[in-house]
């Protein structure tokens, strides 16, 4: 980058947005990241209006600088704020934070990128909005909008975030407005209660995608239901497993639409929840298999968990009890069905508990607790404790975790399993085999996407502040992407130091990928490298 171009255009961006508005990027914030990713950042802008993002994608056309834009930055695991490439200038959407046509009766509402789960939830409980927010395990203070736009999912109805996309408005490369057909042509109201709109369906151009600036995103909320029943399963015996993944699909399409996701998680995932990591038992960092053992043995954990909720009157929710204890029974050890009222008793009978049994069986009500709030469409923390495991620090108990300010090391590894027991084992073989070479511990999580497809979520987590650590765990990660190519096993989505991969592909698609992306942003100033890649690799 030119770094005259690079004066040029700072100088003109601070008249846009004013000197607070061009910010220095620093390492400890808005560079740090929990995969160890490193990147040159020359600035960082804030803008607080969509006229302000139109304009300084004007001037980076005009100067030639390149610009990645971020929702709130948090997105942990997967490269936080940092670009996919260097010497990109962070345009940081945060301040755009506006909530706005709300429909209460329809159920359809838009936000800007820097709306999180957490504030959207705080306006609908000012607006007695009756509907769940799409939430996820990445906390409060993650956006809404960034989450939709790489296809993340959640355990809510309306599982799949973008597919509950109805509208997108955008700002293009070279600083003009996107916006849908349907609303261009007069139907503003009804575009936003219809996906598809008229012609061809662009939108999902802008996801996990560099084809523009998102800036408002209407959604649909899914309703809350009269009830909400977590219902818990487990085995002791791993060989049960084959018997389970069927049943899993056979629960989904029995009760369709009253259970609409189901995770399950192995041993040493479950331990990750209940123990701090046992470091005096570690080998090279990972748990021998007898310690695991032993380990849950102590714990009470089994081979594997499951957890689900029913989304259902108390009618329905009564008959599908039934049809999952007919369906579980045989191929669990376990089931257990838990609201907010038990665990309130919970609760009460530890008061009276010595208290060594009654901290951990306090400490059992707290995570059942938070698991509930997120089954109920209310975004909380109880599942950013996994990515201190084995590094970062703790803030005090009133702050807000950040994983990636902490210092704590996460890269997901996100793939996609068939629901077939063959292909599940396969899977799991491979993750057991792979990971512990790296120094990383096997912890799975299945959860499903639909009857069809699981996505599997393995945290590698390290030690971020030890350069080799960082360095194996990357490692791992493309040991698990090519063995996973080889078996079938993709990631859904990449983290930025993952990007590169797709630029060795030579298929009919990123070719015509390339082809889009050049024909609306030629000088490649947005965000460059992300997903669509500028240069054709014949070429290179």
């Amino acid at each position: 980058m030119n770094s005259s171009a690079l004066e040029f255009a700072i100088t003109e961006w601070t008249a846009i947005l004013g000197e607070f508005g061009v910010q220095e990027a620093h390492k400890t914030d808005i560079g740090a990241s929990t995969t160890g990713a490193q990147r040159d950042i020359p600035a960082v802008l804030r803008p607080e209006n969509r006229d302000q993002v139109a304009r300084i994608l004007e001037v980076a056309q005009q100067r030639g600088v390149a610009v990645y834009p971020v929702s709130t930055g948090n997105n942990w695991g997967y490269g936080s704020a940092n670009p996919v490439e260097d010497n990109c200038v962070v345009l940081d959407l945060s301040g755009l934070d506006r909530i706005y046509d709300f429909d209460p009766e329809l159920g359809v509402v838009t936000v800007e990128p820097g709306v999180t789960q957490g504030a959207l939830r705080a306006f609908l409980d000012r607006q007695e909005g009756d509907y769940l927010v799409p939430v996820t395990g990445a906390g409060p203070t993650c956006s809404l909008l960034g989450n939709a736009l790489e296809r993340g999912y959640g355990i809510t109805p309306f599982t799949d975030h973008f597919a509950a996309v109805t509208k997108i408005e955008a700002i293009l490369p070279d600083g003009s407005h996107y916006r849908t057909p349907l609303s261009e042509l007069g139907g503003k109201e009804v575009d936003g209660l219809f996906k598809w709109g008229v012609g061809p369906y662009l939108d999902g151009l802008f996801s996990q995608g560099n084809f523009g600036v998102v800036v408002g995103m209407t959604i649909a909320l899914a309703p809350k239901p009269d009830t909400v029943t977590a219902f818990f399963f487990s085995t002791k015996d791993d060989a049960k497993l084959e018997a389970l993944v069927p049943t899993v699909r056979s629960v989904l399409r029995a009760l369709s639409g009253s259970v609409v996701a189901i995770n399950l998680l192995n041993s040493q995932r479950m331990l990750s929840m209940m123990v701090p990591f046992p470091e005096e038992l570690a080998i090279d960092g990972i748990l021998p298999p007898d310690e695991v053992d032993k380990l849950a043995s102590s714990h009470g954990v089994p081979a594997w968990s499951g957890v689900g909720a029913i989304y259902a009157s108390k009618e329905v929710a009564r008959a599908a009890r039934r049809t999952l204890r007919r369906l579980l029974g045989p191929v669990t050890d376990r089931l257990v069905f838990i609201n907010q009222r038990r665990v309130d008793a919970v609760r009460s009978v530890a008061r009276v508990l010595p208290k060594k049994l009654a901290t951990r069986v306090n400490g059992m009500a707290t995570t059942l607790s938070g698991a509930l709030e997120i089954m109920h469409g209310s975004p909380n923390e109880v599942a950013l404790p996994l990515a201190y495991w084995r590094s970062g620090n703790l803030p005090a108990p009133d702050e807000p975790k950040n994983p990636a300010r902490d210092g704590c090391g996460l890269i997901w590894f996100a793939p996609l399993v068939p629901i077939r027991a063959n292909s599940v084992r396969a899977y799991i073989n491979m993750i057991e085999r792979i990971c512990p070479q790296y120094g990383i511990n096997p912890l799975i999580t299945l959860t499903t996407l639909n009857d069809r497809c699981f996505d599997s979520t393995v945290p590698l987590l390290f030690d971020r502040g030890d350069a080799t650590a960082t360095a194996r765990a990357n490692d791992c990660y493309r040991a698990l992407y090519e063995a996973g190519q080889k078996e079938g096993f993709l990631p859904y989505r990449l983290n930025v130091d993952a990007m590169n991969i797709l630029s060795a592909e030579e298929s009919g698609f990123f070719r015509f990928a390339r082809q889009l992306k050049a024909s609306v942003d030629p000088n490649f100033i947005l965000a460059p490298g992300r997903y669509v890649h500028t240069n054709d690799p014949s070429e290179a």
